[in-house]
């Protein structure tokens, strides 16, 4: 089988054995991967999979003899951020292999298919250096020029690096600044002369990193910041956009159109509002309230006569 079928074989496996947990029998898995237009499956091809998910990816399918049939096991000291996060590269990966398998001459692409350009994004280039930094958590030093109001020349920095992510198609990464100690986040496309050092990480702050990152919408976490209670409120159309690509994943829909999420209130969220123009109100908390209508005043000032 060419890998990226057999790739798609074993999301579908994964994607069967996950919460919320069904407990599919082997015969159900091997049905389910006929629906989705596989190849006949022997059930040793089933067994290898699961073996093979086990030993190169430490993703563990098990079977529940009470249940009798099969679950997804993510042990209590692993993060399931780390999990999803796996998953993600590789449904990417997936639609990556479907493009590859899809398009086979240059007229196709033009006829049936139009794509995101990003052309002016910098900063793509340091992303392997970074990683390999990341895994063997080494020191970095780096030129920097931040973005601000007033031209400012770059500045040198020497920096612990914690997690790369990425958010509207711009790569950043949070570290500790070791001159300013204090944790920082940098935006690639803003580093020049990137270097890996021989120095050890002094200190392993991931849990920090990643708890910041799971209450933030965007780049911009202020530091001590704790996440708030926030509710909105959707016209009909702009609700069924949001059911089906929430803000963030803590956000839940309470009914009448409303939704509530719990997330640090920074710049990012605020545009996030804004973006939805009069689709949108804020209920709660009051501070963001105000602070958006005072917001939409000033913008709607722009255009007054």
């Amino acid at each position: 089988m060419n890998p990226s079928a057999l790739l798609h074989r074993r999301l579908c496996l994964i994607r069967n054995t996950e919460a919320p947990y069904r407990y599919p029998s082997k015969e159900e898995l091997l049905a389910s991967f006929s629906e989705m237009d596989f190849p006949s499956i022997a059930r040793r091809s089933l067994e290898r999979d699961i073996r093979e998910l086990r030993d190169e990816y430490g993703i563990h399918i098990k079977y529940d003899y009470r249940r009798r049939g099969y679950y997804l096991d993510i042990p209590p000291d692993e993060d399931v951020d780390d999990f999803r996060q796996f998953v993600t590269l590789l449904e990417r990966h997936e639609r990556l292999s479907f493009l590859q398998k899809a398009i086979t001459n240059v007229q196709e692409v033009g006829k049936y298919l139009q794509l995101e350009r990003n052309e002016q994004f910098a900063g793509a280039e340091n992303l392997p250096l970074l990683w390999d930094a990341l895994r063997g958590q080494r020191v970095i030093h780096f030129e920097y020029a931040a973005y601000t109001d007033s031209a400012s020349p770059a500045a040198r920095r020497t920096v612990e690096p914690g997690i790369l992510f990425e958010y509207r198609n711009r790569w950043y990464l949070d570290g500790w600044d070791v001159e300013k100690d204090s944790l920082r986040t940098f935006g690639l496309d803003r580093m020049t002369d990137l270097r890996l050092t021989d120095k050890p990480v002094t200190t392993d702050r991931t849990a920090t990193y990643k708890n910041l990152r799971r209450h933030v919408i965007g780049v911009t976490a202020p530091d001590g910041a704790e996440p708030e209670r926030v509710v909105l409120r959707f016209n009909a159309l702009q609700s069924s956009y949001v059911r089906s690509l929430p803000l963030h994943s803590s956000m839940v829909e309470l009914g009448a159109g409303e939704f509530e999420l719990f997330v640090i209130l920074n710049p990012e969220l605020e545009k996030e509002i804004l973006s939805f123009g009069e689709a949108v109100e804020v209920l709660e908390p009051a501070t963001l309230r105000k602070h958006i209508a005072e917001r939409a005043k000033d913008h709607a000032k722009t255009y007054l006569l």
